[in-house]
């Protein structure tokens, strides 16, 4: 048997990675959606928030490190950005 893979077998590796990413992809998007729609307060966009990590650490779960350097810093911003900012004119100073 041989350590190395045939042409289909990467093809097939490469296939399975990439509709994995895909569903990531969409489901992080999603969630930012949600996030910035503004019908969220903090308590509910920070649940969605863990849910989408604990779904992408199903999907991907050896890369939950670069998941969380990349995504955590995107919905913690969102969140503040969209949910925590003042709105209308009684919000600003």
């Amino acid at each position: 048997m041989s350590d190395t893979f045939d042409d289909t077998e990467m093809q097939s590796l490469l296939a399975e990675e990439e509709e994995k990413l895909l569903a990531l992809r969409e489901l992080v998007d999603s969630a930012c959606e949600e996030i910035t729609g503004g019908h969220l307060n903090r308590q509910e966009a920070t649940v969605l928030a863990q849910r989408v990590r604990r779904q992408a650490q199903e999907i991907i779960p050896d890369l939950m490190d670069k998941f969380d350097l990349i995504y955590k810093s995107r919905f913690e911003r969102l969140i503040s950005q969209y949910i925590d900012a003042p709105t209308g004119p009684e919000g600003r100073a």
